[in-house]
């Protein structure tokens, strides 16, 4: 249930997001279980085509925050925007770490009070 909730907050940013931008940026807490992380993906993937997001969440148990990035397959070329370029980006400076592809990426760093920094480098990306 939990990823289905966090799948709808990001689909609704999404459908909400200013026109002409293909990209969404969003804080939703669930813990740092990648797992979830890929569900709400693919849940996104299949109903928003146009745009790719950035999903911020924190566990405060562990002071840790994961980052993901992910864009539909199939969007167009002209508005594609790379992920793992994207969250490396936004990640700059906190010492995460991780990786992944154009379509797909996640890192996880420690210290929540680097998440707003992350949140304004990936707005700006």
């Amino acid at each position: 249930a939990r990823t289905a909730e966090v799948a709808e907050k990001v689909i609704a940013a999404a459908q909400t997001a200013e026109g002409g931008s293909n990209k969404v940026v969003l804080r939703v807490d669930f813990g740092i279980d990648g797992k979830v992380a890929k569900a709400v993906a693919a849940a996104f993937a299949k109903k928003v085509k146009d745009k790719a997001f950035l999903l911020v969440t924190a566990d405060d148990a562990s002071g840790r925050f994961m980052v993901v990035a992910s864009a539909p397959k199939g969007m167009p070329k002209d508005i594609a925007v790379d992920c793992k370029a994207w969250a490396t980006a936004a990640t700059e400076g906190t010492g995460a770490k991780g990786g992944g592809k154009k379509d797909l990426a996640q890192f996880n760093a420690q210290g929540l009070d680097k998440i707003e920094g992350v949140l304004e480098k990936a707005r700006a990306f």
